[in-house]
């Protein structure tokens, strides 16, 4: 064989080996359930994973799902149509996924145009003075606690949704509504009626599910609000930040970023 210009030159072995190597190392990794598409199927099957919501009636109960739904806020549909109704629900993120297939501790929470019940947005509302009722009417101005259900793993701390104040000047878009398995102060809540005129009259009576209300942080007593300004990529699709701040118009009215409702009866959910 005679070597001339048109004969090629490479590291054929080198070439072959690192092929070889690279093959074996993905089998591993399939075996192991490490690839990251299975460990994305993983993640969509744990936390998409419906959950009906319990029939509790016309009144929201304690120890009962519910949802926590902006009602006026537009969200975008699959299809590219706005529709109404973003569902506060929890986020694993890009960088979390290779090594969180749940949720867990630390984990963001947005609000979702998927409003359809499942283990990411819905919540096990409980009385802060007494976790174990169940079946109890909850009232305007009642502290309670919304604690997220890792069902993949029935052994694992309970996760409640904390709100963390900030201590200092920060940047518009913090994100400061978080999954924590400390259940402290900043993990209460309360509601109070939309309007300024019933606040006084409704304080005590009970919550009615789908009615649009006011949901309070106990220790920043601000409300809870929708960073309609900062929307991000997620592997759910655009999903909306959520954040504590009072939002009021020129009549001190809350506008529709403090608008939500506690959704935990389907027959509801479906009218509105």
């Amino acid at each position: 064989m005679n070597y001339n210009n048109s004969v090629l030159i490479g590291n054929w072995n080198e070439e072959r080996l690192k092929n070889e190597f690279e093959l074996k190392l993905f089998l591993r990794k399939r075996e192991r359930h490490e690839l990251l598409l299975q460990k994305s199927r993983t993640l969509f099957s744990n936390l998409l994973k419906e959950r009906p919501l319990a029939i509790s009636g016309t009144y929201v109960l304690f120890g009962y799902n519910v949802q926590i739904v902006a009602t006026d806020m537009s969200g975008f549909a699959s299809s590219g149509k706005s529709r109404y109704g973003l569902a506060l629900s929890s986020l694993v993120s890009e960088r979390q996924v290779d090594y969180i297939q749940n949720i867990d501790d630390g984990c963001l929470m947005t609000l979702s145009p998927i409003t359809t019940p499942c283990c990411r947005n819905t919540f096990v509302i409980l009385s802060a003075k007494d976790e174990s009722l169940r079946g109890v009417k909850m009232n305007y101005g009642d502290e309670f606690l919304l604690r997220a259900e890792n069902y993949g793993d029935p052994q694992s701390p309970p996760l409640y949704v904390r709100y963390t104040p900030e201590g200092a000047p920060s940047s518009t878009d913090r994100m400061p509504i978080q999954l924590s398995s400390s259940k402290d102060s900043c993990c209460r809540w309360t509601t109070m009626p939309l309007l300024p005129r019933d606040r006084l009259e409704g304080l005590g009576s009970p919550v009615k599910t789908s009615t649009k209300l006011i949901i309070k942080n106990c220790v920043a007593d601000k409300n809870l609000c929708v960073m309609s300004q900062n929307w991000m990529r997620t592997f759910f699709g655009p999903e909306c930040g959520v954040t504590c701040k009072n939002y009021l118009d020129i009549h001190k009215r809350c506008t529709a970023e403090n608008i939500f409702s506690l959704v935990s009866d389907v027959e509801t959910k479906t009218k509105g």
